[in-house]
């Protein structure tokens, strides 16, 4: 779903003689097109909903569940389908449309995304009043006011998972509950995980020199799918649910440990041999000498009284 944005049009100066020229200045005013587009890949539903309704979607700005900065969503369909914007974007690329070279080379992707965990963190805001509220009184965000629409793609069933309800099908109020959050964000990480498993993904880390890619464990599978999971929550539930799954936490290895190793004289300090290695060593006897060649013989022969050492020659001399 390619956009167009268009930069400002300035005139540009040009002396080639053709019609519309004016005669008296010999200049024309020449429009310089200068559109940015970006490429989508996105479903023909997205783009093409029900012709009977508003076929409009509109993009907007939410704040992201787990950073809580604003993200650009896709909704569709009156409002009844969401979808968010992913960006894909490396260093050098670019794109070729028609007779035009876009440098952003980035491709966005729409992924459809479960309204419920964009209510939740408001939800969880909520429940501080210790209140029932209605949706309309939950969803609210001045500085991000399109958040209404998320009142219209999420179901009333949908909120029942998360919170406890009061009140009758025409008028419903809401309050978070925690242990029906953590059960139902349970069941979608086992969902996830059978998925994996089922489409034998790889999230073992398969060495790739040797071309091997191993079958993951269940625990690896659900610790993966988890981690898809908590992508949308926000961190202190992130937490809640790594021990509703009863997952361990795994220390990472920061890349600044393998930068800065510890000292070498410190490590020498602390080492001590457990052998003696002297033992094998065979020393060299001095008594020994090699045999000794013809020129040697010759030179042991001669008289060397009188003679003046090499290195007398590069001796200072003495002042008299």
């Amino acid at each position: 779903m390619p956009s167009t944005r268009k930069k400002k049009e300035e005139p540009v100066e040009n002396d080639d003689t053709t019609d519309g020229i004016d005669k008296e200045t010999k200049k024309q005013p020449f429009v310089v097109k200068d559109p940015t587009q970006w490429l989508f890949i996105a479903k023909d539903e997205v783009i093409k909903p029900d012709p009977n309704t508003n076929p409009e979607s509109i993009v907007c700005g939410l704040k992201h569940p787990r950073t809580g900065q604003r993200c650009l969503f896709l909704f569709s369909n009156e409002d009844k389908d969401i979808y968010e914007i992913v960006q894909f974007k490396e260093e050098f690329r670019s794109w070729f449309i028609g007779e035009t070279v876009q440098h952003d080379g980035s491709l966005y992707i729409t992924t459809p995304v479960d309204p419920v965990f964009l209510i939740l963190p408001y939800l969880i805001q909520a429940a501080k009043s210790e209140k029932f509220m209605t949706l309309d009184q939950i969803v609210i965000d001045e500085d991000y006011p399109e958040c209404r629409r998320l009142q219209s793609c999420c179901q009333p069933d949908h909120l029942e998972n998360v919170s406890d309800v009061k009140g009758d099908d025409d008028f419903k109020a809401y309050r978070y509950n925690k242990d029906k959050a953590l059960s139902w964000l349970k069941l979608k990480t086992e969902n996830v995980c059978k998925v994996l498993e089922e489409k034998n993904v790889c999230v073992s880390g398969a060495k790739t020199s040797e071309l091997v890619q191993s079958k993951a464990t269940e625990e690896e599978y659900m610790r993966y799918a988890f981690g898809v999971v908590s992508d949308y929550l926000p961190t202190e539930l992130t937490n809640l649910l790594r021990e509703h799954l009863g997952l361990p936490v795994v220390a990472e290895k920061r890349p600044s440990d393998a930068k800065n190793p510890p000292s070498k004289r410190a490590k020498l300090e602390d080492i001590t041999p457990n052998e003696d290695y002297s033992q094998n060593v065979k020393h060299e006897d001095k008594s020994k000498k090699g045999k000794a060649s013809t020129a040697q013989k010759k030179l042991e022969k001669v008289d060397k009284s009188g003679m003046k050492s090499m290195m007398s020659f590069f001796s200072p001399k003495t002042k008299s």
